[in-house]
C-alpha cells in the first residue's frame, strides 16, 4: 500500500519543527543580549551618577583647566550614553522581530501537526470503511456458499 498522506508530511512538520526551533535560539539569543545591554546601560547610568557627585563635591576647589576637562569628560559619558540608549533600542526592535518570526514558525508548526492529526483521522476512517466492506463482502460470500436451502 502506498505511504499515506500523513506519513509523507511528517518530513515537512520536521523542517518546521527545526525551524521553530532555530527561531526559539535567536529569540533566546536576542533576549540576552536585551539583557546585557541594559546591564551595561546601567552600568553607564551608575558611572555617570557616581561622576556627577563627585564632581559637586570637588568642584569648589578645582581649578579652571580640571573643571574643562569634567566637564568634557561628562559630555563624552552624555555621548555614550546615548549611543548606549540607541544600541538597546535597536536590540529591542531586533528582539521584537524574533519574538514575531518565532510566533510564525510556532503556528505554522502548530497548523501542520492539526493538518496531519485530520488527515490521518480521515485516513484511519477510509481504512475502516474499507475493512467494513471487505468484511461485508466476505460474509456474503459465506452466506453465498451456505445460504439457505444448501447443504454442507
Amino acid at each position: 500500500m502506498a505511504e499515506q498522506r500523513s506519513e509523507r508530511l511528517k518530513v515537512v512538520l520536521m523542517v518546521a519543527e527545526r525551524e521553530e526551533q532555530a527561531a526559539a535560539a535567536r529569540l533566546g539569543e536576542a533576549r540576552q543580549q536585551l539583557e546585557q545591554e541594559e546591564g551595561q546601560l546601567a552600568q553607564l547610568q551608575d558611572y555617570r551618577a557616581q561622576y556627577l557627585a563627585d564632581y559637586r563635591e570637588q568642584r569648589r576647589g578645582v581649578d579652571a583647566q580640571s573643571l574643562m576637562s569634567y566637564s568634557g569628560f561628562l559630555q563624552r559619558l552624555g555621548e555614550a550614553l546615548g549611543g548606549q540608549e540607541q544600541k538597546l533600542a535597536q536590540v529591542r526592535q531586533y528582539l521584537e522581530q524574533c519574538r514575531q518570526q518565532w510566533q510564525e514558525k510556532y503556528h505554522r508548526r502548530r497548523s501542520l501537526e492539526d493538518m496531519i492529526a485530520r488527515m490521518r483521522s480521515e485516513e484511519n476512517a477510509v481504512l475502516e470503511q474499507r475493512q467494513q466492506r471487505e468484511l461485508d463482502d466476505l460474509a456474503a460470500q459465506r452466506m453465498g456458499r451456505t445460504g439457505p436451502g444448501r447443504k454442507r
